[in-house]
């Protein structure tokens, strides 16, 4: 019998088919509104395609995007690979000096920029190797420029029909934001991709904790939020096309226009790091909107970061439902969901649940996921043992591109080794405790900054805080706290340090955990996926306990 082979593609058809009536709407804050169909953008994807094809873009050739959350960028999502190319979506928040490296380095031979990002693409334009070929999203304001103008390339094709595919053949590449050392680069089949679909919207679907029964009987609305320049907007165009969801595209990033949209749209889902659900709690538009986001119940994943207790607290008093999910750039990303087992019995105690509801969580389906030690060897279940996740998934990148050393630091035994220090529960949840570079290393023994800054964050005066190893000449390292405090709040050093003692009386952390200096700031550093960047921490206060 033929292989049947396991492509973006046959999502997209089967998508086409079954839900094709569905909207896809595409509602910015500056009001171009487009409202679709799964129908419409699949014969625009066909067109999208084939006018890319008369511009000279072939199979394997690499087309990189650089755009916000809009249509265009959900079309070019399934464009770019159903055709056989390789989608190559750029991370907008990186510096000049990255994206020039990423793309030289990727060598990507086409750029398809929104027109925001004219001045940006202008700058570094003469330093790109690779890219013949620019083509500009006007999304309704006019090109700026001379580029060719996406909607002019949809028009110039024909709907086509995309071209049969080997599961193997590559269908995007990703790099990693270049916070330890250069970027690196992972590829991902669509074998990889389509398995990851399919095993995300099974979770989705049916897992309790995410799954909506009342959207077995009507359609419900997903929100684009992540970004969709970081980890494949955590696959959630895919997943949620393959779903049947009704999707709406925001644009850019505007925290008052967002608590809106998930109003009026009646938003059932959305997902995002923690940096933005925080945004949308505090924009000066949320009391407006409050009581509807309180009568839709959407539910929140947060990733790429821990999510406080304080914040989940916060997010579900406001009206949300919230969860976890955990992945990395490699993985594509997604290898757990803090869902729950059907037999589970919830706490009843608010700070046991919480303490549950914001742990790493469960793998999903083809995820096989060990807390280990430095051998390799798992670690207790005990929910003390500090391990490193290491993992095996279809969709894990095989390498890094061009980057052997890295290659050979990282996967090892056939494991990727994730960089990231958890404990495993008896349960087989797992809690991440730091990021290996985060972890906090005093006189041989570890300390978890996530696990100081989800204590400190419960102080009433404290809006959001970071927890950072500074160089000490005994020590190695002491642990230091970044905080911002809320507006109009006070506080001082020793309320913070009076209130983690209470911690330690309680028996909850030793004390020797407690910080050796507290730092008020108004603002902290981010990185290009909105974490808190601890690297530009680390080197602004390297020398406050000199």
């Amino acid at each position: 019998m033929e292989r049947y082979n396991l492509t973006l593609n046959k999502i997209w058809e089967y998508v086409k088919e079954i839900n094709g009536d569905v909207e896809v709407a595409h509602l910015p804050p500056h009001g171009n509104n487009i409202r679709s169909t799964y129908a419409r953008e699949y014969e625009r994807t066909l067109r999208l395609a084939d006018g890319l094809r008369r511009l000279g873009i072939g199979p394997r050739d690499k087309v990189a995007t650089m755009d916000w959350n809009t249509i265009w960028h959900f079309d070019l999502y399934w464009a770019v690979p159903g055709m056989g190319a390789i989608l190559h979506p750029l991370n907008v928040r990186l510096a000049p000096e990255d994206l020039v490296y990423i793309i030289n380095h990727a060598g990507d031979k086409a750029l398809v920029y929104h027109r925001d990002f004219a001045p940006l693409v202008e700058k570094i334009r003469p330093h790109l190797k690779t890219v013949q070929i620019y083509i500009q999203i006007s999304d309704g304001a006019g090109a700026v420029g001379k580029d060719p103008e996406i909607e002019d390339v949809i028009k110039s094709g024909e709907p086509r029909p995309f071209p049969d595919l080997s599961e193997d053949t590559i269908a995007t590449i990703g790099y990693t934001s270049g916070t330890t050392g250069k970027p690196k680069g992972a590829y991902f089949t669509h074998r990889a991709l389509t398995l990851h679909t399919m095993s995300s919207a099974l979770m989705f679907s049916v897992a309790r904790g995410f799954a909506r029964p009342e959207c077995a009987e009507e359609v419900c609305t997903f929100l684009q939020l992540v970004p969709m320049f970081h980890v494949h907007g955590w696959g959630t165009p895919w997943t949620f096309a393959l779903m049947g969801w009704r999707q709406v595209y925001p644009g850019r990033f505007d925290p008052n226009h967002v608590v809106k949209l998930i109003a009026e749209e009646r938003v059932k889902s959305l997902a995002g790091v923690p940096t933005m659900l925080y945004m949308l709690l505090t924009a000066p538009e949320f009391p407006k909107y409050v009581n509807k986001i309180r009568e839709v119940k959407p539910i929140f994943v947060v990733g790429g970061a821990a999510l406080p207790k304080e914040l989940a607290k916060r997010a579900a008093e406001a009206g949300f439902i919230p969860r976890v999910g955990y992945g990395l750039t490699e993985t594509a990303p997604v290898l757990t969901l803090g869902y729950f087992r059907p037999t589970e019995k919830l706490p009843q105690d608010v700070e046991e649940y919480y303490s549950v509801l914001t742990a790493t969580g469960l793998p999903i389906p083809f995820v096989d996921l060990v807390v280990a030690d430095e051998n390799l060897n798992p670690v207790p279940r005990d929910g003390k043992t500090m391990g490193e996740i290491i993992v095996k998934a279809p969709w894990v990148t095989p390498e890094y591109l061009g980057d052997p050393e890295k290659t050979r630091e990282s996967f090892r035994g056939g494991w990727f080794r994730t960089g990231d220090v958890a404990v495993w529960y008896p349960d087989g949840r797992l809690r991440i405790v730091d990021r290996a570079k985060d972890v906090i290393k005093s006189g041989g023994e570890w300390i978890s900054s996530l696990q100081l800054e989800d204590l400190i964050a419960t102080h009433p005066a404290v809006a959001q805080v970071a927890v950072i190893g500074v160089p000490h000449e005994k020590w190695g390292e002491r642990p230091v706290a970044v905080v911002i405090l809320k507006p109009g709040a006070a506080a001082t050093e020793q309320d913070i340090i009076n209130h983690l003692q209470k911690f330690v009386d309680a028996g909850k952390i030793p004390k020797w955990w407690l910080p050796d200096k507290v730092i008020f700031v108004n603002q902290l550093p981010l990185t290009g996926t909105g974490k808190i960047d601890k690297k530009v921490l680390r080197e602004q206060f390297k020398n406050a306990l000199k």
